[in-house]
């Protein structure tokens, strides 16, 4: 049984993920770019405010606020949408990330501040970057040596310095070995399973994540609400678009029969019935087939 996870609106998270098996799974510029795009969307779609970030060939780092206590369904999204785009890019199928995300819940501003500076010199220390030019990191927005993106927050972390001297001063510090970290700050302990937090909120499974992206995702292809693609048909023609929506939960996404029915208001020989009606005239109903070649290409 899968622990609950550490959440609560307002509350700041080290987050981090590596590849399954320790692969590479940023292996360029365009991957690293791809991946940046999908955490620009987390604002709007699951109010997660983004503070920091560094994005390794093999892992990545976070450091984000969660607006509204949903930060297990932002980063189940985020790691599905990028593992599929991944996989498609270079051919293969299966698991990108290791497992889920490890998160860690920040107590402290001085932690806090401390893990900015630490999550930028991940680059600095196995030799992929000098200190002054961490590549795919936030620190080029913190010192003003990059254009700072729209989605990235770097208010708070500059006023807990009190100067982009003193961030910079403390980052060569901590480079240096001369700033120590907090007490509770442990650099070897950061990939083990335990969270820190006080406040523990029970999460949706992840067949509930992948239900609401698909039925997004339908409504998006098709053009209509969430109520016209769930609505019980009325008279015997039935409605295509829960036909539709029920093939893609199963077939693209995998989600068991059960969830499917749940989600829809359905008993699971209705789910299978909506499934082969769709599979039956893919090949004459011009919409249907329309529908399901958008789908197949997100």
């Amino acid at each position: 049984m899968r622990m609950p996870r550490l959440d609560h609106p307002g509350a700041r998270h080290h987050v981090m993920n590596r590849g399954a098996g320790r692969r590479t799974i940023f292996p360029d510029a365009e991957s690293r770019q791809t991946f940046l795009d999908l955490l620009a969307d987390l604002s709007g779609r699951f109010h997660v405010r983004v503070h920091g970030y560094a994005i390794m060939p093999n892992h990545y780092h976070l450091l984000v606020e969660s607006g509204s206590g949903h930060l297990g369904r932002a980063m189940g999204h985020l790691g599905r949408t990028y593992s599929r785009w991944l996989n498609q890019e270079v051919g293969t199928d299966g698991p990108v990330f290791r497992g889920r995300y490890k998160n860690r819940v920040v107590g402290t501003d001085d932690y806090w501040r401390h893990l900015l500076a630490y999550v930028h010199l991940n680059p600095v220390r196995v030799g992929l970057s000098s200190p002054s030019d961490a590549h795919w990191t936030s620190h080029g927005a913190y010192v003003g040596a990059a254009a700072r993106p729209a989605w990235l927050h770097t208010e708070e972390l500059q006023q807990l310095f009190g100067s982009q001297q003193a961030y910079e001063a403390y980052y060569q510090a901590v480079y240096e070995g001369r700033q120590p970290p907090p007490p509770d700050f442990d650099p070897d302990r950061l990939w083990k399973s335990k969270s820190t937090g006080t406040v523990a909120i029970p999460q949706p499974s992840d067949d509930t994540f992948a239900v609401a992206d698909a039925l997004e995702e339908v409504c998006r292809v098709t053009g209509h609400t969430l109520e016209q693609v769930l609505e019980k048909p009325m008279g015997r023609s039935g409605n295509a678009l829960q036909w539709v929506a029920a093939w893609w939960m199963s077939r693209g996404r995998g989600i068991p029969h059960r969830r499917i029915a749940g989600a829809m208001g359905l008993d699971h020989s209705g789910v299978s019935q909506r499934i082969r009606r769709v599979e039956r005239r893919l090949a004459t109903d011009a919409q249907l087939a329309a529908w399901a070649r958008a789908l197949r290409a997100m």
